[in-house]
């Protein structure tokens, strides 16, 4: 198999980013020959290197932030943005995962740790071949919330342009004394 079949076989399975070990499961080879590949993609710009062991065979920031390190979605000012609820554009791309948190300036990403309870709140967006999770405009002002992310100013401001019954409907998923502590942020 050589470089452009590689590169046409992972564009056409739906996913842009790839681990050395994902690479060797859709080539149907070992994980040293993946790594063999991975790095001739690389140095013939078929695919880019964004961290050890995973490139991507996309240029789309959205698509490699939701899956460079899964599960995540975009939250916070970054989904704000999305949907057109602020107009200050962030310096990185803001995500949440219930794994650790990191800040991968390479990439232009940061991962907030949330607990598994509040992973939820979140669309599949389609974007070319590829696509991306996006949390809705309630979910992304609960988890700015949890992570105290917001000023008081930005809370009040934004509480005037959501959905405020799905806001409780998402609220009502939470746990007691976390949906608590987010109402008592809200005020």
């Amino acid at each position: 198999m050589n470089l452009y079949e590689i590169r046409d076989k992972a564009l056409r399975s739906g996913r842009a980013v790839f681990s050395v070990q994902q690479l060797a499961n859709l080539i149907s080879s070992s994980k040293l020959t993946a790594k063999v590949y991975a790095s001739r993609l690389v140095r013939k710009k078929l695919a880019r290197r964004l961290v050890r062991g995973k490139i991507a065979f996309t240029n789309d920031d959205y698509v490699v932030a939701t899956q460079l390190i899964e599960p995540a979605y975009i939250s916070l000012y970054s989904a704000l943005l999305m949907h057109q609820l602020i107009q200050q554009v962030p310096a990185d791309i803001e995500c949440v995962t219930p794994k650790v948190a990191r800040r991968l300036p390479g990439v232009g990403v940061n991962y907030h740790r949330i607990p598994s309870s509040l992973f939820f709140g979140f669309e599949r967006v389609k974007a070319d071949n590829d696509y991306y999770f996006l949390a809705i405009p309630e979910k992304a002002l609960i988890d700015g919330l949890y992570l105290r992310a917001y000023s008081k100013s930005t809370v009040a401001e934004l509480m005037k342009k959501i959905n405020r019954r799905r806001l409780n409907q998402l609220l009502d998923k939470i746990p007691e004394k976390t949906r608590k502590r987010i109402e008592g942020e809200m005020k």
